[in-house]
């Protein structure tokens, strides 16, 4: 999917490809970040958390997110640049097994500069039973058509 800014419509929804979440990948974020909540790591705690066993951590669900949105939105030869979030909530816990795919849908673009336009995405953060659990506003910056 090679698309510039002006290809992209208002109402436009794509599914994307699924990535199941391991033991390695909160091992490998740990280690990165330091993020140690027993929550994630520890599952005598976890068994006694409210969600019952290790969940993953929400900022590792936005980054396998981002991942799957590079991956099956926006294209390698068009040049992109991530704007921001607009918004984050994380509606139903991630557990680990659990493989999470994304319902996007474009719900506005807009001029930026000559070069470069903005894509303001949906996205709907399912797990493999078809339960949503998290809601992303998610605005890329997408090169424009060259004239």
């Amino acid at each position: 999917m090679e698309r510039h800014w002006e290809d992209y419509a208002v109402g436009e929804q794509w599914t994307t490809s699924g990535r199941t979440l391991s033991d390695a990948d909160i091992k490998l974020f740990i280690g990165a970040t330091d993020a140690t909540h027993p929550a994630h790591v520890d599952s005598e705690y976890a068994k006694k958390h409210p969600f019952g066993a290790i969940v993953v951590p929400g900022s590792l669900t936005v980054g396998v997110v981002d991942g799957l949105v590079v991956q099956n939105l926006v294209g390698r030869k068009v040049q992109i640049g991530h704007y921001g979030y607009d918004r984050i909530r994380f509606l139903a816990p991630v557990f680990l097994g659990d493989t999470i795919s994304v319902i996007a849908e474009v719900v506005e673009t807009r001029e930026r500069n000559a070069e470069f336009g903005l894509v303001v995405f949906d996205l709907r953060v399912m797990n493999q039973h078809g339960k949503q659990v998290a809601a992303i506003r998610d605005i890329q910056m997408v090169e424009r058509v060259r004239t």
